[in-house]
């Protein structure tokens, strides 16, 4: 398999000082995704931001891994709105 777009676990967590620990149970609780390519565990390059943001809730603000689930879901809900009320504006504006 292609690990172009993946990043060892282990290797990032050396660089970054984040735990091992911290990556397995934000992808225990379905805030990352994580492979197992030939016994390594592997991070997509992608969710690196992902990572970075909740790490800093975590550990600056002091939020539980429930918590930022929770503020993850809230924003999805809300950029879900919007796009739905920037929909209903393009319609109205047919009608303008």
């Amino acid at each position: 398999m292609n690990t172009d777009n993946y990043i060892l676990v282990r290797h990032y967590c050396e660089t970054t000082q984040i735990s091992d620990t911290f990556i397995s149970s934000l992808h225990e609780y379905g805030l990352i995704e994580c492979r197992t390519i030939e016994t390594e565990i592997y991070i997509e390059a992608d969710d690196i931001p992902e990572i970075e943001r909740i790490n800093r809730l975590h550990h600056q603000l002091g939020i539980n891994l429930e918590g930022i689930d929770a503020l993850n879901h809230m924003l999805k809900r809300m950029q879900q709105m919007e796009s739905e009320i920037k929909n209903l504006k393009d319609k109205l504006r047919i009608y303008e």
